[in-house]
């Protein structure tokens, strides 16, 4: 094979090179640049460095729809014998010399379950890539990128691909200490350069000046948000408010397209489209158009779920919305022709910031601001340069262009200030459960389990503030001991301040005592008076009442609380924070214990098959598994209702004001009654433990999944059933199989169970939910 520099299509950059230079030495590295800047090149060379020296190299990201398309793209570029793929539902070529996955899929390799043992997935492993990085910083699954790395051997490299973040070099730190030496290559220089603009009154503005402030044309809209918001209802009052038409016709009359256009609902992106419906035709050359629906022919034909489209009118205009409720075979055919050049404009969710390669020449942002889970919140510096990360493409573009638009929340200002913020820093979301409990205690002594949580990310960011602390701490007690060796002005009369204060104070309390007893008229008052007669007595014959000092005395002692409280505070913090997910993991043992899923700290024969497990909660699984009666009337659950019930264990959230029509069998009531029997239980138990973890039945698509199991169902069927979008059908599926496939190969688990699991998978298994990759 040629020298690997010579695959790559564009001169290498200089973070490139370093990068190179340093994965030559045998070095790992955290490479953090921009999105479009040219990570996939470091990559690139690992993958042909694996292939020339016959070793292997592994290929994960965040999700199956970017796995699937660096399979296909690694296949074109180094051989289908040379390139394979493990999904949760299947696997092609696994021994292969590059193999792609899901982080969450080497995650499971490392704990040598299901999967093969530890060292025969990865013999002659040599390399891994971590691409987009960052999602360390997901709430969910975070959690999955730190134990890759904490459990990775440390003869293989690591090639951590990033956003930009703050704290890059952390990270890099982090690894160096945990796995092996790691350097971080840092660029921030885009290839392609973004320009900000700003639409409003149908005019596109350049957002900032050449030194990166506001534009001028633009400050009277921040002269005050009263002010801002009467403009825009003056112009409301006049119908003429911004216009996704407008935005999308000035773009393609400066030649701007192809855009993505981000909108924070599914419903706006499907508005947005149908607005734009009266110019679709003008975005597409005559030439463009036949090649788009030869194109659209070529890939629909005989595919049912295709060919009638709600959606297929506009894409023959080059325009298509991309959101998570699509179905994953139409958002593939959106993503080829996008690709193609020939999809002018995609009105998308964040979902596609953060998912597959799709650069545009443009992005354009709806509103800087989304609805989340605790209400409306203002977009993050992160999600911002996520989304108009997405313009400009290497080698097509000399500029990227983000066009943010016009909206009553937010003015240009504010505009201008996310345009030039810098990226927010990585925060741990490492979390110990019970499937990474009951995995270790399989392979690892409690003291080996001890030293691995201890590495992890998340307690390295905490030993760092104790660091702080511990610091802060010793500097403030040599400041406390200072003031309180202070010595007594008055060496012939010595007094304490501390003693004076106090006496001070029992005065005060005596007084405001006696004031609610004179209101009262109560008789005790004599009493009150003669102890007060005797406290006034005291503490003005005490020496600090006469001394010159006294102020100067109550303001160091009063310090020296103030310190020897926060001391306190200090010392609380950083005894409850060393070894904190040392302490996790204990209460997740205790609770494993208590259920029988250990004995002695090594996991039983239920520990084992609640391991095999993947859900949100694999202890609920497996004591519903365990405890349920799946007979009815005295013969076997009937597969489909199996499918339906456990769809409920499948599913950890569903979207609001979801339902189904399609209800479930008489025998449902008996397991509903059961599974939510051991949701109680569990849920109490952690709660007495003092553990957060996903306790939740969801029984809304049972029915709905029982219903799909039935041969005469067709999938238009499905959309009359329930008031679901097709890709959350699809994804409702297909973590329904997910879970099935690991019950139907779960170890010590009853013969008949196994029985129905399978039955049920195999009702499951056929398209569009089927996964095919």
């Amino acid at each position: 094979m040629n020298d690997n520099t010579e695959k790559i299509k564009f001169k290498l950059d200089p973070f490139q090179e370093e990068a190179i230079n340093e994965l030559k030495n045998g070095i790992s590295v955290v490479v953090s640049a921009p999105t479009g800047a040219g990570k996939t090149a470091i990559a690139e060379f690992v993958i042909e460095e694996a292939i020339k020296n016959d070793k292997r190299a592994f290929y994960t990201t965040p999700l199956k729809a970017l796995s699937n398309q660096k399979f296909h793209d690694f296949q074109k570029k180094y051989g289908e014998d040379r390139v394979g793929i493990v999904t949760g539902d299947s696997s092609f070529n696994r021994d292969a010399q590059i193999v792609v996955m899901t982080t969450e899929i080497y995650r499971n390799m490392l704990y040598g379950t299901s999967l093969g043992s530890v060292d025969e997935n990865l013999k002659h492993l040599r390399y891994l890539v971590l691409d987009e990085c960052h999602y360390m910083n997901d709430p969910e699954r975070g959690t999955v990128w730190e134990e890759s790395i904490i459990y990775s051997p440390t003869n293989v490299q690591i090639v951590a691909l990033s956003a930009t973040v703050a704290n890059a070099k952390e990270l890099a730190d982090w690894i160096s200490k945990v796995h092996n030496e790691t350097k971080l290559i840092e660029s921030f220089f885009r290839p392609v350069p973004l320009r900000f603009y700003y639409f409003n009154d149908k005019h596109l503005y350049p957002l900032l000046t050449t030194d990166k402030k506001l534009n001028p044309q633009l400050k009277s809209h921040k002269d005050g948000f009263k002010a801002f918001k009467q403009k825009f209802k003056d112009r409301r009052d006049n119908s003429n408010e911004v216009k996704t038409i407008d935005i999308v016709d000035e773009l393609n009359k400066r030649s701007l397209l192809p855009a993505i256009y981000f909108v924070f609902s599914r419903r706006g992106c499907e508005t947005s489209m149908k607005e734009c419906q009266e110019i679709g035709y003008t975005l597409l050359t005559e030439t463009e158009k036949k090649l788009l629906a030869s194109l659209i022919q070529e890939r629909v034909k005989g595919n049912e779920y295709l060919s009638n489209h709600k959606h297929l009118g506009y894409l023959h205009q080059g325009m298509a919305v991309h959101h998570a409720g699509l179905l994953p075979q139409w958002k593939n055919l959106i993503e080829f022709l996008f690709s193609k050049g020939l999809i002018k404009v995609v009105f998308a969710t964040e979902t596609l910031a953060a998912g597959i390669n799709m650069p545009a020449r443009t992005t354009i942002i709806s509103n800087l601001g989304k609805r989340g889970d605790v209400g409306h919140k203002d977009l993050s510096s992160n999600q911002f340069l996520q989304m108009s990360g997405r313009a400009g493409r290497r080698g097509m573009d000399e500029l990227g262009n983000v066009v943010i638009k016009e909206t009553i929340d937010h003015t240009p200002a504010f505009a201008a200030k996310l345009a030039v913020a810098p990226p927010e820093p990585l925060v741990s979301q490492f979390t110990p459960n019970y499937s990474m409990v009951l995995n270790l205690l399989q392979n690892h002594s409690m003291d080996q389990i001890k030293t691995l949580l201890n590495r992890s990310f998340g307690q390295y960011l905490i030993n760092k503030d104790i660091g702080m602390y511990l610091s802060e701490k010793e500097d403030m007690g040599i400041r406390s001991e200072k003031l309180s060796i202070y010595p007594c002005p008055d060496p012939n009369r010595p007094g304490d301040i501390a003693v004076f204060r106090k006496q001070d104070e029992k005065i005060h309390e005596l007084k405001r005592l006696m004031s609610t007893l004179v209101k009262q008229n109560n008789p005790e008052i004599n009493d009150f008076k003669k102890q007060l007669s005797e406290e006034n007595n005291v503490h003005q014959n005490y020496p600090c009442f006469t001394c010159k000092s006294q102020d100067h005395c109550f303001r160091a002692e009063k310090e020296v609380r103030r310190i020897d409280s926060k001391l306190k505070i200090i010392k609380k913090y950083t005894e409850s924070q060393e070894d904190y997910y040392w302490g996790e993991f204990l209460k997740l043992t205790k609770i494993l214990t208590t259920l029988g899923y250990l004995v002695n700290d090594v996991p039983t024969e239920k520990g084992i098959l609640a391991a095999s497990l993947r859900g949100q909660n694999i202890v609920l699984i497996a004591e519903v598994l365990l405890n349920c009666d799946w007979t009815y009337q005295g013969k076997p659950l009937q597969p489909a209702l199996f499918a339906g019930a456990i769809s409920g264990l499948a599913i950890d959230s569903i979207r609001p004001r979801t339902f189904s029509k399609a209800r479930p069998s008489n025998a449902y009531d008996q397991v509903y009654s059961q599974i939510h029997k051991n949701v109680r239980a569990i849920s109490m138990l952690q709660r007495d433990n003092g553990i957060e973890d996903h306790v939740n039945y969801i029984s809304t698509l049972a029915g709905l999944m029982e219903y799909w199991c039935d041969e005469k169902t067709k999938w238009e069927d499905m959309h009359t059933m329930a008031n679901l979008d097709e890709g959350d059908l699809v994804r409702t599926g297909r973590r329904t199989m997910d879970l099935l496939r690991h019950i139907k190969n779960a170890p010590y688990l009853k013969q008949d169970v196994l029985n129905i699991a399978k039955a049920a998978y195999n009702l499951m298994d056929k398209e569009p939910i089927k996964e095919v990759v």
